[in-house]
């Protein structure tokens, strides 16, 4: 199939309505010759599949067929949910470890509470510095537990939703898990507001989360929304702005943070985050149109069908031209082993900075984002210079944001100094290209009926990453917070180093390829 191009959306309308038993009879029997019964004993695998694909789209006569996907004018989509989300996830998350901090210190350790406050306060003193190791080792474990929790659910659930979406459409992908998110935050209200709770009790505030695909799902469904309305050639630029969004999103919720934080306190905090997500569920259930033209709706029982996951394993694995499996599963390993090192370090960040430069909230919360915006200005700068007038393709530029990943994660092992940070993401400005380079070239290289099932084998890799990376990172960082707490960016550095492998081989591949986005097909 040809690589997309600007064409209209074209959304083939197929009757799908299952043969009858006689119908099926009649047409493989006509005639009782013995080759039409030795045919139709050869073929019976083939005709077991067809009715496989039948159940798929629930035999209905309105299902879509996608042919060649959309282009539509630019308009905003996903990405304000996402900087709505993003930013209230911002917003609360440094005072929600302080709050798990202190909790632990009083209710876990039995610390007096005038020991403890000091972990609420905005400012780092050298009050806790007697406690700060042992209550950081006792909160890593809470962390852990409740993002085991938060992923074991959309680690299921992406191994059926991106086939199901091909059916059911996108909209769902992107609903629920803001309607969890919206729970689970509203439980984290009630949880700041109640002081008698201990730090386990945090973990229960995960499960709504968890049961509607978590940010696995919402991305999953954000991705291949984007992929539907988008064309060849604006699919890069939509694709970092999409993920420049959640960026933007978290530079504001971080430096809103402590300001807010110190106005209404930690309650009020969490209820406007809250509130944040109440009102990207909202817009994207009201706002937002389904992408795909002739969608049905679908149950519960729809979505739990092995046969989905069936389909997506034999279209991801099948054999392609010009090692076109081993490319497109080397290009999967990369970008999930980017998405293993932001789970395993996203709680531990903070915690390392209070340990080896002993920032406080302010500190870090500004950092964040300084190095977000820094992340922000550097995509579309690699884009523009880069992609527009360097002409390097998607590839080439991520893999040069890996590298400069790694260079980024040396400089933070071994910082002592504040401005050794911000040189590390100042090194590091390509690293927010590589995830949306990644799947934007998937998109280019791909037929167009097989996009949403490879984002669902990336989904369902990526959702088992906040089931291992915390574990690992977790068991890394306590045994080494005291004597090496930058063990966890040399980690990453080597985890980083394998992804570049990884696109190294995908170049070595496409090394004579007539164009950069030349399609694979299947063998």
């Amino acid at each position: 199939m040809n690589s997309l191009n600007d064409s209209d959306i074209i959304i083939v309308i197929v009757d799908n309505a299952p043969r009858s038993r006689s119908q099926s009879s009649g047409s493989s029997s006509s005639g009782s010759s013995s080759p039409a019964t030795v045919r139709k004993r050869r073929h019976r695998s083939t005709m077991a599949q067809d009715e496989n694909e039948e159940r798929l789209t629930e035999s209905n006569s309105n299902v879509n067929t996608i042919s060649e996907l959309p282009g539509r004018r630019f308009a905003i989509t996903m990405e304000f949910p996402l900087f709505i989300v993003m930013m209230g996830m911002s917003l609360s998350g440094v005072a929600l470890s302080n709050i798990l901090l202190y909790r632990t210190c009083v209710h876990a350790l039995h610390h007096s509470e005038e020991e403890c406050a000091p972990f609420l306060s905005l400012d780092r003193t050298n009050q806790t510095h007697r406690l700060e190791a042992e209550v950081q080792k006792y909160t890593t474990v809470v962390g852990t537990v409740r993002t085991i929790i938060e992923a074991v659910v959309p680690a299921i659930l992406s191994f059926f939703l991106g086939v199901w979406s091909d059916t059911h459409g996108r909209k769902p992908l992107v609903v629920w898990p803001l309607f969890g998110m919206t729970m689970s935050s509203a439980l984290m209200v009630i949880y700041s507001m109640m002081d008698s709770l201990g730090p386990w009790w945090y973990i229960l505030t995960a499960i709504p989360y968890s049961l509607s695909g978590g940010f696995t799902i919402f991305f999953t469904g954000a991705f291949c929304y984007l992929s539907d309305i988008t064309t060849s050639d604006n699919r890069s630029i939509r694709m970092t702005i999409m993920e420049a969004s959640v960026g933007l999103g978290s530079v504001v919720g971080s430096l809103l943070s402590s300001h807010v934080l110190r106005l209404v306190g930690n309650v009020y905090l969490l209820l406007i985050a809250t509130t944040l997500n109440v009102i990207a569920y909202v817009f994207t259930n009201v706002c937002l149109m389904e992408s795909l033209a002739g969608a049905v709706g679908g149950s519960i029982t729809s979505v739990l069908d092995f046969l989905l996951v069936r389909e997506m394993f034999r279209e991801c694995f099948k054999r392609r031209p010009n090692n076109g499996r081993a490319q497109l599963l080397l290009l999967t390993l990369a970008n999930s082993l980017s998405i293993f090192i932001l789970y395993g370090i996203f709680n531990l960040e903070y915690l390392f900075t209070r340990q080896q430069l002993h920032w406080a909230m302010k500190e870090y919360t500004q950092f964040s984002a300084i190095s977000t915006m820094i992340a922000f200005l550097g995509s579309f700068i690699g884009i523009a210079l880069l992609q527009k007038l360097l002409r390097l393709s998607d590839l080439v530029v991520a893999n040069l944001g890996f590298i400069t990943n790694i260079a980024d994660y040396m400089i933070r092992t071994f910082a002592t100094k504040s401005w050794h940070m911000y040189l590390g993401a100042s090194v590091g400005s390509l690293r927010g290209l590589t995830a949306p380079l990644i799947r934007s070239f998937l998109t280019k290289i791909l037929p167009v009926v097989d996009i949403a099932k490879v984002f669902a084998l990336m989904s369902a890799i990526e959702g088992l990453c906040p089931l291992i990376a915390p574990l690992l990172y977790n068991s890394l960082y306590q045994v080494t917070v005291a004597v090496f707490p930058g063990s966890i960016y040399v980690l990453s550095s080597a985890v980083t180093f394998i992804c570049v492998v990884c696109l190294t081989f995908v170049q070595y591949y496409r090394w004579n390829v007539s164009s950069p986005y030349e399609p694979l097909s299947a063998a």
